[in-house]
C-alpha cells in the first residue's frame, strides 16, 4: 500500500509539473487549451494530497 501511495504522490508531482511547464511556456505540448492545463494541474494536486493523507493513515 506505502508504494502505491508515493507512486501517487509521484505521478501527481509530475502531473504538475508538466501541465505548469505548458502552461507557462508551452513547453511540452504548445498549449492547446489552458482550461485542460489548470483542469490536469488540479488534479494533480488532488492526487498529491489524497496519497498524502493516505500515507499518513497507514502510519
Amino acid at each position: 500500500m506505502k508504494a502505491l501511495c508515493f507512486f501517487g504522490i509521484i505521478f501527481g508531482g509530475l502531473a504538475v509539473v508538466l501541465f505548469g511547464l505548458d502552461l507557462a511556456i508551452k513547453l511540452p505540448f504548445g498549449r492547446p487549451s489552458w482550461i485542460l492545463n489548470v483542469g490536469f494541474i488540479v488534479s494533480g494536486l488532488i492526487l498529491i494530497y489524497t496519497g498524502w493523507m493516505t500515507q499518513k493513515g497507514l502510519r
